[in-house]
């Protein structure tokens, strides 16, 4: 019984895997983290279901799902790059703005040179 229930709870463990991939692919982290979190559950439920001895023939799951983690770890590490490269894109618009503002900035029309007397 083990082993079947430690078999149903790696392939949800997959399935959710496979969704969380998605999720990271379209830039929706906060979806991402909560799928990983549950992936993460089902895992560990899956592990502590039996003794090593019953688990041993799930093993191409396991590397299945270790294959999974790698490109999700390498999706997450794109989708970080890009969000990296786009603050910075994002400072140096600002800074461009800025620049722009200063440059525009022109003088008051009465100077505190002229006399109040008239």
């Amino acid at each position: 019984m083990a082993r079947a229930e430690a078999e149903a709870l790696l392939d949800r463990a997959l399935d959710v895997a496979n969704r969380e991939l998605a999720l990271l692919e379209e830039g929706e982290v906060d979806e991402a983290a909560v799928l990983a979190e549950d992936r993460s559950k089902l895992i560990e439920r899956a592990w502590n279901s039996g003794t090593l001895d019953e688990l041993k023939p799930l093993r191409d799951k396991l590397v299945q799902l270790q294959s999974m983690q790698n490109r999700l770890t390498d999706e997450a590490r794109k989708l970080h790059a890009r969000i990296k490269e786009e603050l910075k894109r994002s400072r140096q618009e600002t800074k461009r703005h800025a620049g722009y503002g200063s440059a525009m900035r022109t003088a008051p029309l009465i100077t505190s040179a002229l006399s109040r007397r008239g």
